[in-house]
């Protein structure tokens, strides 16, 4: 049958072609293929080729025990696969269950997320049919999780697994708990607006496993209008197919498989509708009867606008925690960066200046140990005269170099720290920046900056900046420019004109006209 070979098919879609399947020899018989192809009505036969097909390199040893396991498990001639396996009617189920249990210890499972869904679906199933209400519940759940972690495709499957764990509660006597589930699930899946078949089958998969909980507990008035909507639904996929195709695996291949899928849960559903009404016929007139199924659907209806609420509520408060830790998380990514680069940026100051002042504190050392050999002892014998004025030309050449190179290093640091950008920068600034006594420091500016004082020397590094920004800067306004180096406009106007005899606009002028 049509939806017994659907019901072998895996979550992932490829349960009659994996990876190591899929190269298999086409001029033999035993192959996955072949075996699915008489799973239907000669279940026995399919064993025996899948065994085959595993001695002969066609399909890997954990394949071969997964699609055994669903054999044993889904196999709709149950009593045949029993009789195989020489034991008690049932005896397959838990051959099935050691098998699956098997597989979930395998290594390969813990690379393959689609087969873990697979086996896990195995062993649902195997402990739905031995009414085994632990492992239906803890296979439940942990198929739930796998389902979650692949992410928004296998939504639908995790949701018709969470409908599982709403029935398994209900058998386990929780029943407010597990109805409450199942509402939920009902809820979120009649949410979806769009026409989808995995959509459409896992709500048909949901209001099934309602009904068969209301069955058990002989609430038949309300399994009417769950089975109504059930058909309703099949007959809208009947009138249109198209609508409904999504290219999932479980979307029947062809019009023969899709019109055995209808006919599958139509014939239930009229079946639980025959007994329902056959039931409440005992039990009154017909006015009497109506009036049940009335009240019920009320009932029913408001219950599942209630638990659509409460479903899109919980939705709503998790959507907002989510934004709320990916902003708490942001922000203190943002703050740790921040601190970070500050923190960095610090280090590299601290360290820079650090240098610049003990390059300075050994320039200054040095500058003054040479000043201190330049005079000549006074006890000195008049015999090493030409020996003490050559020492004297050494020391002084010496010092001029050093002097020379610490001005240089001042001057460049005074440049590329734009220090003379702040308007308030003196000479006690210079001498605490770069760790100099004043008077080394007037010592370099007469010997190295044409005598200059400290104020003076200042601003001919800011006129300099300024003739460049002038030059450069075109679109830079004069005040702007005054601004960057340090300077009033008013001042920087009035050394342009001491200067160069114009204003700086003039200068500016006669550059672009060169």
């Amino acid at each position: 049958m049509a939806v017994a070979a659907f019901l072998l098919m895996g979550c992932t879609g490829k349960a009659a072609q994996a990876p190591e399947e899929s190269m298999q020899p086409a001029d033999t018989t035993y192959t996955l293929q072949a075996a699915m192809a008489v799973y239907d009505y000669d279940p026995v036969r399919a064993l025996q080729i899948i065994d085959s097909a595993v001695i002969m390199g066609n399909l890997s040893e954990v394949r071969g025990d997964f699609f055994r396991s669903r054999i044993y498990a889904w196999s709709v001639m149950g009593q045949t696969v029993d009789s195989l396996l020489h034991g008690p009617e049932g005896v397959r189920f838990d051959s099935a269950r050691v098998v699956g249990e098997r597989l979930l210890a395998h290594d390969s499972l813990k690379m393959n997320i689609g087969l873990h869904q697979d086996v896990l679906e195995v062993l649902v199933c195997v402990a739905r049919q031995q009414q085994d209400t632990a492992r239906w519940l803890r296979r439940s759940q942990e198929l739930v999780e796998v389902c979650h972690r692949q992410g928004d495709d296998a939504e639908p499957e995790a949701l018709r697994t969470e409908a599982e764990v709403g029935a398994v509660l209900c058998a386990m006597g929780q029943r407010e708990r597990g109805m409450a589930r199942l509402d939920s699930v009902i809820a979120i899946l009649d949410s979806r607006e769009h026409r989808q078949f995995n959509w459409l089958d896992a709500t048909i998969i949901a209001l099934k496993r309602k009904i068969n909980v209301l069955s058990n507990e002989e609430k038949y008035v309300e399994t009417l209008p769950l089975a109504r909507r059930i058909i309703d639904r099949l007959d809208d996929y009947e009138q249109h197919p198209q609508d409904y195709h999504d290219g999932t695996y479980r979307e029947p291949a062809d019009s023969t498989a899709r019109a055995d899928y209808i006919h599958f849960y139509r014939t239930q559903m009229q079946s639980r509708l025959t007994a329902a009404y056959a039931t409440l016929g005992e039990q009154g007139s017909v006015e009497d009867v109506y009036e049940q199924i009335e009240r019920s659907v009320r009932d029913v209806t408001a219950r599942e606008h209630i638990a659509r609420y409460h479903a899109l509520e919980q939705q709503m408060l998790r959507q907002e925690a989510e934004s709320r830790s990916q902003m708490m998380a942001f922000v203190a990514v943002a703050s740790v960066s921040g601190l970070l680069v500050i923190l960095l940026f610090t280090a590299y100051l601290f360290f820079q200046k650090r240098r610049i002042q003990q390059k300075n504190r050994v320039l200054a050392r040095m500058i003054e140990s040479g000043q201190g050999t330049v005079s000549t002892p006074a006890d000195e014998k008049p015999g090493a005269e030409a020996n003490s004025v050559a020492s004297d030309q050494r020391s002084s050449a010496s010092l001029s170099t050093i002097n020379y190179s610490l001005f240089t290093q001042m001057d460049s640091a005074i440049r590329s720290e734009r220090l003379y950008a702040n308007p308030t920068f003196q000479r006690q600034d210079a001498c605490e920046h770069f760790n100099l006594r004043r008077e080394v420091l007037n010592q370099l500016l007469t010997d190295f900056a044409d005598g200059q004082s400290f104020p003076a020397y200042i601003n001919s590094i800011r006129l300099s900046e300024a003739c460049r920004l002038l030059s450069d800067q075109p679109a830079m306004t004069v005040n702007a420019i005054a601004e960057e180096v340090g300077l009033t406009p008013r001042n920087l106007r009035r050394l342009f004109v001491d200067q160069y005899g114009m204003t700086p606009s003039e200068f500016r002028e006669q550059r672009e006209q060169n």
